[in-house]
C-alpha cells in the first residue's frame, strides 16, 4: 500500500510540474505520453487514474483549466494550470505578525488536532523569512483543546471526514445514539466539521433520516469506510449554513417548545446580556434586574441552565417551565437530606454489575501523541519541502539546509524526511527533466537544482485543510495574545485571507468561546504584557456578589471553551483564577509587580475555581447517577461502578466545594452526591434556599428599556445525535 501510495504522489507531482514546465495548453495524449507514472497504461486506465489525479489535485486547492477550442470534433480537451492556480500570492507579514501566528503554532502544538497542517501553513507563508517568536507571550498564555472524548479514533476519524467532505463521498459508519442507548449504520454526505466545548461534530445529510443532521466524532465507533469508488457521490450542499449548528445556546438544540422568561438579578444582569443576548431578547428594569425571554428546546436543557445561576435567576413563565423548576429543586432537596441509618441510592438497593478501583485525582493533560493529531497531506508537505530546497539555491544551482532545521520546521523524523528526499528526486517534467536532486551529507542537505526547478522555488496556495488550520487557529487565539501592537493576529489574519481569495476561505468551525468584552480583554493583555496590576470588578460565583479587587495576572489559559486568567489575588493575598467572561470590567493601573515563582501555572483543571484556602489540589466526589443521564456523565467522568438498573457511580474531580454543589443541582436531582457526606447537607440547603423563591407567585417582568433585540438562530432538526 506504501508503494501505490508513493506512485500516486510521483504521478501528481509529475503532472503539476510538467503542466507548469508548458507554456500552453496541452492534449490527454501529451500528458500520457510525457508525465511519469501514466506510462505503458493502456487508454482507458490512463483517463480513469487521470481524472482521479485531477480531481484530488482540486480538492487541495489546485484547479486545472479545461479548454475545448473550436468545432473540430477531433480536437480533445486542453488542459493546463495557470500559475494564479498554484503560487501562493506574496504576503508582506511585519515583525510583530510573524511573531504572533509563530507563538499561536507553540501554544497549539500538543493541544490541537489540525497543528500538522498548521505547521505547514506556517511554511509556506514565512519561506524565507526568519521565525520570530515572543517568549514572553509563549509563557503567559495556555490552551487544552483535547476534551475527555478526544482519542487516536477521532483524529482518524477527523483525517477521513475532511477527506469525504473535500472529495464529496458519502461515508458509513457504526453510530451510538446516546439519546437511545442503541447502535446503527449510518450512512451520510458530510458537509462540514464543528469544534465545540472540546468535542468534534460532524455535520451532514443523514440517508436514514433525509434530513440534515449532527453526530459527535467520539461516537463512531469502528472504521469509516466510503460508500463507493465514485470520483464523487453527492454534489456540493447548496446554500449550506454552519451557523444553525454552531451559535446555538445549549438549551436551543431541539424543535422549539415554547419560549421561557427568565428574571436574573442586578448581580449577573450585564453577564446574562453579553454572553446570551444574542439567543434571544433582554431587558433592564428601574431597579437592575433584568428580564431574559429565549426560546427554548427541551424543558430540561433550559432548566439545567437556569439551575446553573443559584439563587440568581428565576423561572417566570410559562408557567409549565417553572412548575419543572420547582420539581427538579424539590428532587434534589429530597434526594441530599441526610438520614439517620445506612445510605440507600435513591431508587433502592441494586446489584453492583461492575466494580473499577478508583484512579486516584486525575492528572493535568499531557502532550497529545503522534497518533492522535490530523495528519497533513503529504502532497502538501512534499510541495513544502521542495519549495524549502529549492529557495535554498536562491540564483545558484546547488543550495544546502541542515537536516535539523528541516526536521524541526515540518515535525518530521530522519527516516521521514529521507523518505520524502528520495520521492522528490524522482518527480519531473517529463523528457527527463527532473525538478532538483537531494542528498543527505554531514547533517546536511546538499540540493542540486535542476531545469525548470525554479517553477518550485516559490509557495504553492495553501490547501483547503492548511488554510483551515490557519484561519481557525487565528480566530481560537484571537486578541488574547500579549503582544505588542495593535492586535498582530486580526491583521495577519485579513491579509492571509485577502491571499486565498474569499471564494476559497474555509467556513469557520469553531463554536462560540465564552470570553469577555474586548475592553476587558485588551486591559488583561496588556496587564500580563507589561507586569502591571489590573484593577477588576469581578463576579464572584460562589458568593453570588460582585467584588472589587486588585490582582497580579500572570497567565491565560483555555479550557472547554473559556478563558481563564492566573493571578495573585492582593485582597485574599493568595493565588486566584478568574473567568474573563464574569470580569465586568477591568483597568490596567501604573503600579508594577514582581512575578511570583510560587505561583502554579500548570494547565488549568475544570473543576471549578482554584482551591480555596487550606486546598492545594483536586478532590474527588462520587455521584450516584440515575439511568436518565447515566450515559451522559460516563462520557465525561470515570465510572467506578456500574448497576443492575442502569446507574452508575462515577468519579468528579473538584476543586471548589461551590462548585460541586452547583454542578449537582444543575442535574435536578438525577445526579446524588454519595461522598463526601458533609457536602450533602450543604446541597439540601441550597436548594431549598434557591425554592423560596418560587414559593410566591411569579412577579411580572420588571419594565425597562430593552437592551438586546437578536431572534435567537434558527434551528434546524439537529439534535446531536
Amino acid at each position: 500500500m506504501a508503494m501505490r501510495d508513493d506512485d500516486k504522489l510521483v504521478r501528481q507531482l509529475s503532472l503539476v510540474a510538467y503542466l507548469m514546465s508548458q507554456h500552453r495548453p496541452v492534449t490527454a495524449d501529451e500528458i500520457h505520453e510525457n508525465v511519469e507514472g501514466y506510462g505503458g497504461m493502456s487508454e482507458q486506465a490512463f483517463l480513469r487514474r487521470f481524472y482521479s489525479d485531477r480531481s484530488e489535485l482540486e480538492a487541495m486547492g489546485f484547479s486545472l483549466t479545461v479548454d475545448r477550442p473550436g468545432d473540430d470534433p477531433f480536437q480533445g480537451d486542453l488542459y493546463a494550470l495557470p500559475p494564479e492556480s498554484y503560487y501562493l500570492p506574496p504576503i508582506d507579514f511585519d515583525e510583530t505578525e510573524l511573531s504572533a501566528l509563530h507563538t499561536c503554532l507553540y501554544l497549539l502544538e500538543g493541544q490541537f488536532a489540525y497543528a500538522e497542517p498548521l505547521r505547514l501553513a506556517l511554511q509556506h507563508l514565512t519561506l524565507g523569512r526568519p521565525s520570530p517568536f515572543d517568549d514572553h507571550a509563549a509563557r503567559t498564555v495556555a490552551v487544552n483543546l483535547l476534551g475527555p472524548g478526544y482519542s487516536s479514533d477521532v483524529a482518524a476519524h477527523l483525517t477521513k471526514i475532511e477527506s469525504a467532505i473535500g472529495r464529496r463521498k458519502t461515508i458509513r459508519f457504526t453510530y451510538y445514539s446516546i439519546g437511545r442507548d442503541e447502535r446503527s449504520q449510518r450512512e451520510v454526505d458530510p458537509y462540514s466539521l464543528l469544534y465545540m466545548a472540546g468535542n468534534w461534530y460532524m455535520v451532514g445529510l443523514s440517508h436514514e433520516r433525509q434530513a440534515t443532521r449532527i453526530f459527535r466524532l467520539s461516537r463512531i465507533e469502528g472504521r469509516i469506510t466510503f460508500k463507493s469508488r465514485a470520483e464523487h457521490d453527492f454534489p456540493a450542499p447548496r446554500d449550506f449554513d454552519l451557523s444553525p449548528y454552531r451559535d446555538r445556546a445549549p438549551w436551543q438544540l431541539g424543535d422549539n417548545d415554547g419560549e421561557a422568561v427568565i428574571k436574573v438579578s442586578p448581580t449577573i444582569a450585564w453577564w446574562v446580556e453579553r454572553m446570551f443576548g444574542m439567543y434571544g431578547t433582554f431587558t433592564t428594569g428601574r431597579d437592575g434586574h433584568g428580564t431574559f425571554t429565549t426560546s427554548f428546546g427541551g424543558v430540561r436543557e433550559i432548566t439545567t441552565w437556569v439551575l446553573g445561576l443559584g439563587a440568581e435567576a428565576e423561572v417566570i413563565g410559562p408557567p409549565a417551565l417553572r412548575g419543572a423548576v420547582i420539581g427538579a429543586l424539590e428532587r434534589v432537596r429530597d434526594r441530599h437530606e441526610v438520614n439517620e441509618g445506612p445510605y440507600e441510592f435513591p431508587t433502592g438497593r441494586m446489584d453492583v454489575i461492575v466494580r473499577v478501583e478508583p484512579s486516584g485525582t486525575p492528572t493535568p493533560g499531557h502532550t497529545v501523541a503522534p497518533d492522535r493529531v490530523v495528519a497533513a497531506d503529504r502532497f502538501t508537505r512534499l510541495l513544502a519541502l521542495m519549495t524549502r530546497l529549492l529557495s535554498s539555491c536562491g540564483s545558484a544551482r546547488e543550495g544546502r539546509v541542515p537536516t535539523s532545521d528541516l526536521r524541526s520546521d515540518l515535525n518530521l523524523t530522519q527516516r521521514e524526511l529521507e523518505d520524502d528526499l528520495s520521492l522528490l528526486n524522482l518527480i519531473n517534467f517529463g523528457g527527463g527533466c527532473y525538478a532538483l536532486f537531494a542528498q543527505v551529507e554531514d547533517g546536511e542537505v546538499v540540493v542540486s537544482k535542476e531545469t525548470y526547478g525554479e517553477q518550485f522555488a516559490r509557495p504553492a496556495r495553501l490547501s483547503p485543510l492548511e488554510a483551515k488550520a490557519l484561519l481557525w487557529a487565528v480566530q481560537f487565539i484571537g486578541d488574547r495574545l500579549p503582544i505588542g501592537g495593535e492586535d498582530p493576529l486580526a491583521s495577519a489574519r485579513h491579509k492571509i485571507e485577502q491571499a486565498i481569495g474569499e471564494d476559497r476561505l474555509p467556513p469557520v468551525e469553531l463554536g462560540r468561546t465564552a470570553t469577555a468584552d474586548a475592553s476587558v480583554a485588551n486591559a488583561i493583555t496588556s496587564a500580563i504584557r507589561d507586569d502591571r496590576v489590573l484593577a477588576i470588578d469581578y463576579w464572584t460565583e460562589s458568593r453570588g456578589e460582585i467584588t472589587s479587587r486588585e490582582i497580579d495576572p500572570h497567565l491565560l489559559v483555555n479550557m472547554r471553551d473559556a478563558w481563564y486568567v492566573v493571578a495573585w489575588c492582593r485582597s485574599a493575598d493568595e493565588q486566584r483564577t478568574f473567568r474573563l467572561d464574569r470580569i465586568r470590567s477591568a483597568k490596567v493601573t501604573r503600579k508594577k509587580f514582581a512575578r511570583r515563582a510560587e505561583l502554579n501555572l500548570g494547565p488549568y483543571l475544570p473543576w471549578g475555581d482554584r482551591p480555596t484556602s487550606g486546598e492545594t489540589s483536586a478532590q474527588s466526589a462520587s455521584v450516584w447517577c440515575d439511568p436518565s443521564i447515566a450515559r451522559w456523565l460516563a462520557e465525561e467522568h470515570p465510572s467506578i461502578e456500574r448497576h443492575s438498573d442502569g446507574s452508575i457511580l462515577v468519579e468528579i474531580p473538584y476543586a471548589s466545594e461551590a462548585w460541586l454543589v452547583k454542578e449537582l443541582i444543575k442535574h435536578q436531582g438525577d445526579a446524588v452526591l454519595f461522598e463526601p457526606l458533609a457536602l450533602r447537607t450543604t446541597i439540601a440547603e441550597t436548594a431549598t434556599k434557591m425554592l423560596l423563591r418560587y414559593r410566591t407567585p411569579a412577579e411580572p417582568p420588571p419594565s425597562g428599556t430593552p437592551r438586546v433585540h437578536t431572534k435567537a438562530p434558527s434551528r434546524a432538526s439537529s439534535r446531536v445525535r
